[in-house]
Order: C-alpha cells, then sequence, then structure tokens
C-alpha cells in the first residue's frame, strides 16, 4: 500500500482546513460520524449474537435490537428525565450549600484567607448568577439541544451502518488497489472485533461501576445516591478521566452531610477505583482491548484541547483503532513482526 500518495493529499486538505478556519469543525463532524459508526459496531454485535444463538435472520435481528434500544433508550430518558427534574433544584441547591460549606471551613485556615472570597464578595456573586440566570439558562437549552441533535445522528448513522455492513466495507475496499483489497478487509474485520470487544468491556465496566457506586453511596447516607450512580456509569466511558469527573459531586454532596463522610466518599472512590483495576478490569480482560493508560490520557488531553467534550469521549476508541493500524500495517506488514500484538513489560 502506497502511503505516500495518500499522505499528501491528507497534510494538504488538512493544511487548507486550517487556514480557513474548518480543521476544528470538520474534525468534530468527522468524530461525530465515527460515534455513530461506533454505535453501529454496537448494533451489529448484538445483531450477530442473536443471529447465530437463534433461528432469526440478520435483518430480523437488526430490527428487534433497534427496536429494544429504542424502547430502553426512550424508557430511560423517561425515567432519568423525570427524576432529574425532580431533583435538579435539590442537587443544585445542595452543590451550593457544599460549597459555601467547604469555602467557610478554608477560610478558618490562615494561609487560605486571602485566596477566598468573604461573604459579602460571595452575595454579591450569588446576586450575579442570579441576574445571569436568563442567558445561563438560554445557553444550558442551547447545550441541551446540540446534544439530542448529536444523538440524533449517531444513532442513526449506526443504524444505516448497521443495517448494510458490507455496503459500505466493500465501498471502502474499492478505494484501494486490487492486490491490496483482501489485506484491507482483513483489517476492518479486525478493527470491527477490537472494537466490539472494547465495547463490551466498557459497557460491562459501567455497570458494575454505577451499581457499586449507588450501593456504597447509599450505605454512607449521601444524598441523591442513585442519581449519583447513574453519572458515575456514564462518565466511566471515559476511562481515566471519567472517574475522577464522577467523584466531583459526590465529594460535595458529601460535605454537606460532614467532613468525615466526604473523606469516607473518597476513600471509597479509592477502594472502588482499585477494585476496577484489579478485580472488574482483569474479569473482563478477555472482552475488552488493553489500552496503554499513557497513550489514552494523552490522547484524551490532546483531543479535548482541539476539540472539546466529543474529542475526550472518542480518544479511547481512536486509539484503539490507531494500535490496530499500527499492529497490522507497520509492524506487521512493514517490519515483518509475526506477532504484532505481543507486548511484555520485562
Amino acid at each position: 500500500m502506497n502511503f505516500r500518495s495518500l499522505l499528501w493529499p491528507l497534510l494538504i486538505a488538512a493544511l487548507i482546513f486550517s487556514v480557513s478556519g474548518l480543521l476544528v469543525p470538520s474534525l468534530s463532524v468527522l468524530l461525530l460520524v465515527f460515534a455513530g459508526l461506533l454505535f453501529g459496531v454496537f448494533i451489529n454485535g448484538l445483531a450477530d449474537f442473536a443471529t447465530r444463538h437463534t433461528p432469526l435472520s440478520y435483518r430480523t435481528a437488526f430490527l428487534l435490537v433497534v427496536t429494544v434500544l429504542l424502547l430502553m433508550i426512550g424508557g430511560g430518558v423517561y425515567y432519568l428525565g423525570a427524576q432529574m427534574v425532580q431533583h435538579v433544584d435539590e442537587l443544585w441547591s445542595q452543590l451550593q450549600t457544599s460549597l459555601q460549606d467547604a469555602t467557610e471551613r478554608l477560610r478558618q485556615y490562615q494561609f487560605s484567607k486571602q485566596y477566598l472570597p468573604d461573604s459579602e464578595q460571595v452575595q454579591s456573586m450569588m446576586s450575579q448568577q442570579g441576574d445571569s440566570a436568563f442567558s445561563s439558562l438560554l445557553g444550558g437549552l442551547r447545550s441541551v439541544g446540540w446534544a439530542m441533535t448529536g444523538a440524533i445522528v449517531i444513532f442513526f448513522i449506526g443504524a444505516y451502518a448497521a443495517y448494510e455492513p458490507r455496503l459500505y466495507c466493500n465501498g471502502l475496499i474499492k478505494l484501494f488497489p486490487k492486490e491490496r483489497r483482501g489485506r484491507v478487509s482483513d483489517v476492518l474485520d479486525q478493527l470491527r472485533s477490537a472494537l466490539g470487544r472494547w465495547i463490551i468491556g466498557r459497557v460491562m465496566s459501567m455497570t458494575l461501576v454505577g451499581i457499586l457506586t449507588a450501593i456504597g453511596l447509599w450505605f454512607l447516607d449521601v444524598p441523591l445516591p442513585i442519581t449519583l450512580g447513574v453519572v458515575a456509569a456514564l462518565l466511566t466511558f471515559i476511562p481515566n478521566i471519567g472517574p475522577l469527573l464522577a467523584a466531583v459531586p459526590q465529594v460535595l454532596l458529601a460535605l454537606n452531610v460532614g467532613t468525615e463522610t466526604a473523606i469516607y466518599v473518597i476513600v471509597f472512590n479509592l477502594a472502588l477505583q482499585g477494585i476496577e483495576s484489579y478485580l472488574i478490569t482483569p474479569m473482563i480482560q478477555r472482552h475488552e482491548v488493553t489500552l496503554p493508560p499513557i497513550l489514552t490520557i494523552a490522547a484524551q488531553l490532546w483531543m479535548g484541547i482541539i476539540v472539546g467534550v466529543i474529542g475526550i469521549m472518542m480518544a479511547a476508541p481512536l486509539v484503539v483503532v490507531l494500535m490496530v493500524l499500527i499492529q497490522m500495517l507497520y509492524i506487521h506488514d512493514r517490519l515483518g513482526d509475526p506477532n504484532p500484538g505481543e507486548l511484555t513489560s520485562d
């Protein structure tokens, strides 16, 4: 495969997009499409599983899977939406109270007084926040609208890709010379397998972490344990960074209960991360693709700076794609290593 013939057009296109200011929006659109394809791999995997273990045809299994997913998504959105509407005011007020209590506790220490606002400044900031509530509400509604639009686009791209996967794969394969099409087909099959295993691992981790988080916070008497468990499960989709983000609202709400509770929540999160690292992850290791943590974190930081939230979310599966391409096309084909995926820590 002649990579130089493909490299120059890509570099020229990137230069043109950079000069015209379209690089970041183009990356956002491409990542949205990639998220849809990732969802398509998930649907295709479920339909293939149903086809192998039942007498259903692929099209029938596909329609069944999409119907069940629509019902689950609709029911989940309705239930969680009702829960969020019911508890959003409570959650926001408790977070504000927790921040104020944490500020008051820190103000007791001499070294922190010069960095923290006094009571009058806090009241002034609260007043300013109240004055800008309407604009913040509009901004929040705009963000929710974009998120819903992105979710709909991801769903339909995934559904179309999973309905006729060979159509799109064959179209991509035909872009390469005839003598390389067999190898390209092997690479696409390996990409599908690797991304499917990564998705299975993520779903299993998300489910277990969400359940354990809700149970642990319920025992610690932290407010809204189920809501925080759902947040922790969703953020677990983002490796390394997600669990840290999920712990922030837990600690803030725990501070509203007491300092000791907040300490217990921190210890609980550390213990949960240990359980995930040494028990959950090894248990699902046969399903999930092992990603180098340093490479994943670097990709998350880089994509987050360039693109934003969707870049952070898609960084890990992009690393999976990059690893497969490097292992098969460079380490195996170019360097001649028969075992490109075998790495040792010795």
